[in-house]
């Protein structure tokens, strides 16, 4: 069993890397595309990458300690097996099952050939239920059997060139019955996924809310934190860069350039700021003047960070105060933490309920609205 677990660890620390490293980009994508984050499609997408490195790393793993493995050098065919349904043989080969006795069946879990084949037809199972997702009808099978077989034979040919030449030898046996009993897999998948997607939304499901939000004209919740987040973290950024080139203050510069970006770009720009251009919404102000909304949403924005300042910089004085002191600046930082933790779960119940805005957008009189593809206010 450890063989077996070892590619599935494998598979699932590449797979945090790689969520993590394609979180942003990924909700950046269905921002653009749907303006908003779907949870099912991300839930669905994670899932069949982590099913597909850890089938790929089933088939791999474990990999020759050196290069040059090769303990034999033989022809090519030496390291197939090309007699279909071998595995029957092996079967009783290595077991007393008669097959006419059900009774000895119960043998089979401790013969290797017939774990080897349970897994075999295991391991394309989910691409089966995959597949029923995205080709519903029963007639499509043809096109489940092409791509278990077709997969299978990627796995079998990615064995039998050694990782298509890095290692100089193959290191795993081609074997036909492994075409076979992965494309079964696959098949098998395919006809009782219904048990399986009972539990999640169906594809007409998910494409009918893309297109209602699609139509709506207010930005989500998502949309507008993710717009603000890319702001935040362009306005570090260049805070670092010149801080580093000038000796500025890196907190006073940070606030300077998130002004820039909050209030002077929008101002040129219809709206937009470089965060919300990514992801297709601009925001609209109720207050005739809106330099001033724009300016009061800065500012609503900035105080959670302005306390920050202030806390790091009282903490600093500690050692070097006591009394009265020593108390006003405990109750300061206190005080700051506490608009932290207040900010913090503000944005997290609003994007759970998505029902009110912001309290910078509610301060302000601001609106973030969606842009459709041609750039026109939805």
């Amino acid at each position: 069993m450890v063989v077996y677990l070892k590619p599935v660890a494998t598979a699932a620390a590449l797979f945090f890397i790689l969520s993590v490293a394609l979180t942003v980009p990924w909700a950046i994508y269905q921002y653009r595309k749907h303006g908003y984050f779907s949870v099912w499609k991300s839930i669905l997408l994670a899932s069949f990458l982590f099913y597909g490195m850890s089938a790929y790393f089933l088939v791999i793993l474990p990999l020759p300690a050196v290069r040059d493995n090769c303990q034999v050098l033989g022809p090519l065919s030496s390291y197939m097996q090309t007699n279909p349904f071998q595995f029957i043989h092996d079967i009783k080969r290595e077991s007393a099952v008669v097959w006419s006795d059900w009774r000895s069946y119960r043998q089979l879990i401790q013969v290797p050939a017939f774990y080897q084949l349970f897994f075999n037809v295991l391991l394309l199972f989910p691409l089966g239920v995959y597949a029923r997702y995205v080709w519903q009808r029963k007639r499509d099978v043809w096109k489940v059997a092409l791509l278990g077989f077709f997969t299978s034979l990627f796995f079998e040919v990615t064995q039998l060139t050694g990782l298509y030449g890095l290692y100089k030898c193959p290191y795993r046996l081609f074997d036909v019955d492994d075409l076979l009993a992965n494309t079964t897999g696959a098949l098998f998948g395919f006809f009782i996924a219904p048990l399986f997607l009972m539990l999640v939304p169906s594809k007409q499901q998910l494409i009918q809310r893309d297109e209602k939000m699609e139509r709506q004209k207010e930005a989500t919740r998502g949309a507008e934190l993710l717009a603000l987040l890319i702001d935040l973290v362009i306005a570090q950024f260049v805070s670092t860069v010149l801080s580093n080139l000038t000796g500025w203050s890196e907190r006073l510069l940070f606030l300077i350039i998130l002004g820039a970006l909050q209030v002077v770009y929008p101002l040129v720009k219809d709206g937009r700021t470089l965060g919300s251009t990514v992801v297709r919404i601009r925001y609209v102000s109720i207050d005739p003047v809106v330099w001033k909304a724009l300016l009061k949403r800065w500012l609503a924005i900035a105080l959670p960070y302005v306390f920050g300042m202030l806390a790091t910089f009282l903490n600093e004085q500690v050692p070097f105060v006591e009394g009265f002191d020593l108390l006003f600046i405990l109750a300061i930082v206190g005080i700051s933490l506490l608009v932290f933790a207040w900010v913090a779960m503000h944005i997290i119940w609003r994007l759970i309920r998505q029902n009110k805005p912001f309290y910078f957008d509610h301060y302000s009189g601001i609106v973030a609205v969606n842009i459709r593809k041609e750039g026109e206010v939805t």
